[in-house]
């Protein structure tokens, strides 16, 4: 009976944390009929591992090149993290859970959130083609291509846009490679740096990062979805690094998603965090004979009654 207790918490923090609330049952039952399960579909925004180099970059405006040579710098090469994580929700209500990060670059960001005596209660994994919601305690899980969340697809975002923003990295959308600083437009404003993509003044979609002039460190980013009936804000913010491999790595992020379905607060506390490139192939394998594939919004719906 406890850990049912926990199961609540958890699963909806993790739901919460990648589609936002979708409360109605009429937006469940519209967004069920694009929901599909298999389909790989195209990756249009993200970064890579190779760092930008800015410097004397000729299509780059002086801002640019001084704040992107500031960035780069931050910016990781190594290919694996893990920490201990606190996940903390608030949607109205607060909820909290604790558990693990790993993330693979390129590969996977994978959360597992435990109960009190450390038996695991719920993930979430997001992967380029794929993310996946299990609920372990009730065998359900939820697994949807990207293309398949209407909320992230009109917004422009997917698994590359998480991974940047865990990894607290500059990003552009439509580019995998990690952007230079001819990709911006960047502009001062008292002792931050304002960078935002210059190939979006007529998108829907709008990112901005806010970046410390005399570190480099990315302290907030911003992304804006104007689309009509669809209108999103997702502000992700950034205090408290620490030194991994030599660089600055945050270790507090709070997530903050504001649309026409509601506002949902997340915080994230990270610890015990290392490099770890030894982890191998750690992508979820669902034993379909003991666990239920259900809808996302049904379980939302579900968990938000």
């Amino acid at each position: 009976m406890k850990l049912q207790q926990y199961t609540l918490p958890a699963i909806l923090a993790l739901a919460l944390l990648v589609t936002g609330c979708r409360s109605s049952r009429k937006a469940a039952k519209d967004d069920e009929a694009n929901q599909t399960t298999t389909t790989t579909v195209p990756l249009d925004n993200g970064t890579q591992e190779t760092p930008a180099t800015p410097s004397g970059d000729p299509k780059a405006s002086k801002q640019s090149t001084a704040a992107m040579n500031k960035v780069t710098p931050n910016r990781q090469t190594i290919q694996g993290v893990r920490a201990k994580i606190n996940v903390s929700l608030q949607t109205g209500s607060r909820m909290s859970a604790s558990g693990t990060l790993k993330m693979k670059r390129d590969e996977i960001v994978q959360i597992s959130l435990s109960a009190i005596l450390g038996i695991e209660v719920g993930r979430l994994e997001l992967t380029p083609e794929y993310l996946l919601i299990q609920d372990r305690i009730n065998h359900q899980y939820v697994k949807a291509v990207w293309e398949g969340v209407p909320q992230l697809r009109n917004a422009g975002i997917n698994f590359y846009t998480f991974q940047a923003l865990f990894w607290d990295e500059l990003f552009v959308l439509g580019k995998q490679e990690a952007p230079v600083a001819a990709d911006f437009d960047t502009d001062k404003s008292g002792s931050d740096y304002v960078m935002t993509p210059n190939n979006q003044s007529t998108a829907a979609i709008a990112l901005r990062f806010l970046v410390e002039a005399s570190s480099g460190l990315i302290r907030q980013t911003s992304v804006t979805s104007s689309s009509a009936g669809n209108a999103l804000v997702l502000d992700w913010t950034y205090s408290d690094w620490t030194k991994l491999d030599g660089k600055s790595f945050p270790t507090q992020m709070q997530m903050t998603m504001n649309s026409s379905n509601g506002s949902t607060v997340a915080q994230f506390a990270l610890s015990r965090v290392q490099v770890d490139e030894s982890m191998g192939d750690i992508k979820t394998v669902i034993d379909e004979s003991r666990y239920t594939h259900v809808n996302l919004y049904r379980v939302l719906n579900k968990l938000v009654k």
